[in-house]
């Protein structure tokens, strides 16, 4: 895989290439080399054969997605591995600043590899706003473009992924009348009216427990919270994932009543704010 972008100073271009070529899990796509060439810079990745996560959940063309319930929730788990890397045991720790289900590529035994890291940055900063600014859905609607982006703006772009996976629905979409229809606000909506059947990807020919739909749907409203201190770190994700977690077990045994009271709460903080 090959991304290539303009850039000014080529000192720092190399100082950030450094800073990003030692990194390697299983889970990231591992940088290759890199050229420069004027003003022009190139990066190679290693190449991925089978698509990305985007293409898996919205481009297939067979009624029933090949992307089965448990391929999925190791797609989640395996993003989560790549992700802890990255925030926790990186030195420094690294930023994505551009995850989404674009950036999730898959090989052919569907295991994930984040992609693009550490690109952002070495974009320039009117670069960087415009990357941003292309992530609707993704980011935080409250997210301030001029605040820098931290590990808790990953984890809200996470979360919004994991939806995605078990909707198979877009981050945003338009609807009547060009009105913005955000996945966020339509799982917490359907949540609330105990809709959950209405949730799960239709495509997926076997549908999870509701102990388990439940479970991940927790964890998903954990990771967009409204309050950016609030939401979970990446090892807390981690911990949520393992199926034998007490703490998690003992939510699942009432879970359609904590996602209420976590929705509730959640409401009337941000209305609390907006008085």
């Amino acid at each position: 895989m090959i991304v290539s972008f303009i850039s000014d100073n080529v000192d720092e271009f190399i100082e950030g290439v450094e800073a990003i070529w030692c990194i390697r899990h299983k889970n990231l796509v591992k940088l290759l080399g890199y050229s420069i060439e004027g003003d022009e810079r190139m990066l190679v990745y290693d190449y991925i054969d089978n698509g990305d996560l985007h293409q898996w959940l919205h481009g297939c063309t067979t009624r029933t997605s090949p992307l089965t319930w448990n391929i999925r929730m190791n797609i989640v788990l395996g993003i989560a591995k790549g992700l802890v890397y990255l925030h926790e045991d990186s030195e420094p720790i690294v930023v994505h600043k551009h995850l989404t289900s674009s950036s999730i590529l898959l090989d052919r035994q569907w295991n994930p590899r984040i992609s693009y890291i550490g690109i952002t940055n070495l974009l320039r900063p009117k670069s960087i706003a415009r990357s941003l600014s292309r992530m609707s859905g993704y980011i935080d609607p409250d997210y301030n473009f001029t605040c820098p982006f931290n590990e808790k703006n990953d984890i809200y772009s996470f979360g919004v992924v994991i939806m995605e996976i078990i909707t198979g629905k877009i981050p945003m979409e338009f609807v009547e009348f060009g009105r913005k229809e955000y996945l966020v606000e339509w799982v917490k909506s359907k949540v609330c009216d105990q809709e959950l059947d209405d949730i799960v990807d239709p495509s997926l020919q076997e549908v999870p427990s509701s102990k388990e739909l439940k479970r991940i749907l927790l964890i998903a409203l954990r990771c967009v919270d409204p309050e950016i201190e609030n939401r979970p770190t990446i090892g807390d994700v981690i911990h949520m994932l393992q199926p034998r977690d007490l703490l998690l077990d003992d939510v699942s045994r009432n879970s359609s009543l904590a996602i209420l009271i976590y929705l509730i709460l959640t409401f009337f903080f941000s209305l609390s704010l907006s008085i």
